[in-house]
């Protein structure tokens, strides 16, 4: 999870001086089990409870 935290940390410093809004945290999730979890790289990847296929959730 700290890595996660760095590598969002990193890509909102890199991309500030074009910043005209706001950053909003990506999720994904487990349809089965209802996990969720902020998306910090392209492979949405599987759920390590279930095995499940994870995807990409929508904003609320």
């Amino acid at each position: 999870m700290f890595e996660q935290a760095v590598q969002v940390s990193e890509a909102f410093r890199e991309s500030a001086r074009q910043m005209h809004g706001s950053l909003h945290m990506a999720l994904k999730g487990c349809p089965e089990c209802r996990t969720t979890q902020m998306i910090a790289s392209p492979v949405l990847g599987i759920c390590e409870d279930c095995g499940s296929g994870l995807v990409v959730l929508p904003r609320e």
